[in-house]
């Protein structure tokens, strides 16, 4: 055989998984049978890519194995086994991939409410500055930009990479309080009740830092973040993001947004997003004054 023959049979190999992989966006799996969130995301992908196909062909949308944030997010900077996934974005992340700065549920995992055991709401009840809630410990995943952003505001984090093993250090009060995103501190333990009976949301507190997740693709896949981030800006002007949010499980049940002006609010800083992050744009994000909280002169 030639090696001009030779050549010709390797391009007629490789042309067809080419054009099958252009029809191909691989995502990682559900981090557990629970995980509403990548449903939602998953979803919300599709939405997007309806709306910003421009008659193109939609992608099969295929999830492989779970993967802790840390593995995803090498595998995405290679783009080899993952084409796109969802993560709480930092300088680094946005420096590394192709972020799609739309926030996927408007900011809302910035706003936090407790999850407790039982017995430990006596004890939260008695805090009511942020100096009182640096005495205890929260907990949170290993590689979770918010694990950072808490311990850069002076607050006690204790952490694992596996996030179903968070419930069971909260179980067995091997840290104080696990603060979760507004749509998520009473679903995922309505979720999980028979497992875990004596934890319990808490609504006393909300502990606020502007803070989003966004779609993440390489820095080689432009073609596909322009692709959903048009997508994404056509359902926010037709309706259909807002309307998707108070219909899917995740986070319809926080609509109509619950007052907080009564409960004790405390905002911390993110360090870790980039300066540019537009987080007073009401188009993308909600904000505090959104849930009743009032603010003083120069809050953000």
């Amino acid at each position: 055989m030639t090696k001009v023959y030779r050549l010709i049979v390797i391009v007629l190999l490789i042309l067809p998984c080419a054009g099958i992989s252009k029809q191909l966006i691989q995502i990682p799996g559900p981090r557990s049978a629970y995980d509403i969130s990548h449903d939602y995301h998953v979803k919300l992908l599709k939405l997007a890519l309806e709306a910003g196909a421009k008659d193109k062909p939609i992608p099969e949308i295929r999830a492989s194995m779970e993967m802790v944030e840390g593995r995803a997010l090498r595998e995405l900077v290679k783009g080899q086994w993952l084409d796109l996934y969802w993560l709480g974005t930092d300088k680094e992340k946005e420096r590394q991939l192709r972020a799609i700065r739309i926030p996927t549920t408007r900011g809302l995992i910035g706003f936090r409410k407790f999850q407790l055991h039982r017995d430990t709401v006596p004890r939260m009840d008695k805090v009511t500055t942020l100096e009182a809630l640096q005495q205890l410990v929260a907990c949170q995943g290993t590689d979770w930009p918010d694990t950072d952003i808490l311990r850069q505001a002076g607050l006690k984090v204790t952490t694992t990479p596996n996030y179903e093993k968070l419930f069971d250090m909260l179980q067995a009060r091997r840290c104080d309080y696990f603060p979760r995103g507004y749509h998520d501190h009473s679903k995922e333990l309505i979720l999980r009740a028979q497992h875990y009976p004596d934890l319990v949301s808490y609504d006393g507190i909300l502990l606020h830092y502007p803070f989003a997740v966004y779609f993440f693709t390489s820095k080689t896949n432009e073609e596909l973040a322009r692709w959903i981030e048009r997508g994404l800006e056509k359902l926010i002007d037709n309706g259909d993001f807002i309307q998707f949010m108070q219909s899917h499980p995740l986070t319809r049940h926080i609509f109509p947004l619950t007052d907080q002006q009564n409960v004790r609010y405390f905002q911390i800083d993110n360090p870790l997003l980039p300066s540019e992050t537009n987080y007073q744009n009401p188009r993308y994000w909600f904000k505090p004054t959104d849930f009743g909280i009032q603010l003083s002169a120069g809050d953000n």
